[in-house]
């Protein structure tokens, strides 16, 4: 756990050190830029796994995966996300009057491929139970290309957002090669059983537009005040929401993979839905909120003291800001491990209604608070967001479990 905590640690710091690299060497303007890129490829990392991610993850952790079925879902993640990467930046440079050159649109388009599919096979390994191997990929994806990026400005070399994504590209691709071998090496020598393609994507489907209407809520907000805003506003609110998300990140990394599976086990071994005190209150939910009050009272020292002692010429993220993203990433680390429950328990009609009402009811507020109170705006309705959704999956839970108590005395 400890080696997995400085290895994500190592990860987000070394991605705090390129935005404050992007913001100091190539400008706000670059920054949001990157921004937009950001929220792109990770609403692709959602939606472009057409509704199997969730239960071939789930299977996988319960060893009834198979590679067969595996290499089927990958070549569809291929063909898919390269037709929507195609799209998504077609349609995007339609409505947006952006400068970018061919190659540019080409590395964006590769950026958003390549980063679902080396997200995918990373969560492979890690639901796999290999957590090790799954972090180390996880920090090459995340954090060993954002170093390379930093030296190479600093040095010079790069000198431009295109130079910064194509390394992240290759980072990506040496991901998707090096966890599939772990892949394949782990489904050796289980039987091929007689699960199809098609049962694992009805299983999962529900959870996959659940996932992606999630993905919408939390990241309209970028679309939305550039919408409002220019580039540079975009910039600052990305550099506070980058060093409060670290929050999330590392409760992730740290409790979440290890926890989800788990639940994955103990549903599969009594077969009982999960009520809202096991949803809500367990001991992963308490780990995350330590690992978030920790990671909270860092970020607030390293901005507001250490910065100060050394006297760091590091531009401060807006304190009232920062803050306000700090709690909502602080429900959204709960978030993360309350909606594996729901995976792990297959309860996918409150996944799909919370996280469909969730969107219909945050974006429209989210959008007021941008239009009076800016980038501030932005961070509360963020908070907004999270508080709905854990609100809605409570009430559907508890409602659920009422009615199915009914129909039984009946």
């Amino acid at each position: 756990m400890i080696f997995r905590l400085l290895l994500r640690g190592g990860a987000l710091g070394a991605k705090f050190l390129l935005v404050l690299a992007i913001t100091h060497y190539l400008g706000y303007e670059a920054l949001g830029f990157y921004g937009v890129v950001v929220a792109a490829s990770l609403i692709a990392s959602k939606f472009y796994s057409v509704g199997f991610s969730s239960e071939i993850n789930r299977l996988i952790s319960v060893g009834g995966s198979s590679k067969r079925v595996v290499d089927k879902v990958l070549l569809l993640y291929l063909a898919v996300g390269l037709l929507l990467s195609v799209l998504t930046v077609l349609i995007y440079s339609l409505f947006q009057q952006v400068e970018a050159t061919a190659a540019l649109i080409a590395c964006v388009t590769l950026v958003l491929l390549t980063e679902h599919l080396s997200f995918e096979i990373n969560s492979f390994v890690f639901s796999a139970q290999k957590a090790t191997a799954g972090a180390l990929l996880f920090f090459i994806k995340t954090g060993l290309w954002a170093l390379l990026a930093v030296g190479g400005m600093m040095l010079g070399w790069v000198s431009g957002i295109a130079s910064v994504l194509w390394l992240w590209v290759i980072a990506n691709v040496l991901v998707i090669v090096a966890g599939y071998l772990i892949v394949v090496n782990v489904h050796r020598g289980r039987e091929e059983g007689t699960l199809a393609t098609a049962t694992v994507w009805k299983a999962g489907l529900p959870f996959y537009l659940g996932t992606g209407l999630i993905a919408v809520s939390q990241y309209a907000e970028r679309f939305l005040i550039i919408d409002l805003e220019p580039y540079a506003s975009l910039g600052k609110y990305v550099y506070a929401w980058s060093a409060a998300n670290t929050l999330q990140a590392l409760s992730y990394a740290v409790v979440a993979v290890v926890g989800i599976p788990v639940l994955a086990k103990r549903y599969q071994a009594d077969q009982q839905a999960f009520t809202v005190r096991e949803l809500f209150v367990n001991k992963w939910v308490a780990r995350s909120l330590v690992v978030s009050a920790t990671v909270a009272v860092a970020i607030y020292l390293f901005f507001n003291v250490v910065l100060d002692y050394v006297g760091a010429a590091v531009p401060r993220p807006d304190n009232g800001i920062l803050g306000v993203l700090i709690f909502s990433f602080a429900l959204r680390a709960i978030g993360d491990i309350v909606w594996g429950g729901l995976i792990a328990s297959k309860n996918s009609r409150v996944s799909l209604a919370s996280s469909a009402l969730c969107l219909l009811i945050s974006v429209p507020v989210s959008y007021v608070l941008i239009k009076h109170y800016s980038i501030y705006g932005a961070a509360w309705g963020n908070v907004f967001g999270i508080i709905v959704q854990l609100g809605v999956i409570a009430l559907l839970t508890r409602a659920t479990r009422a009615k199915k108590a009914v129909v039984s005395w009946a």
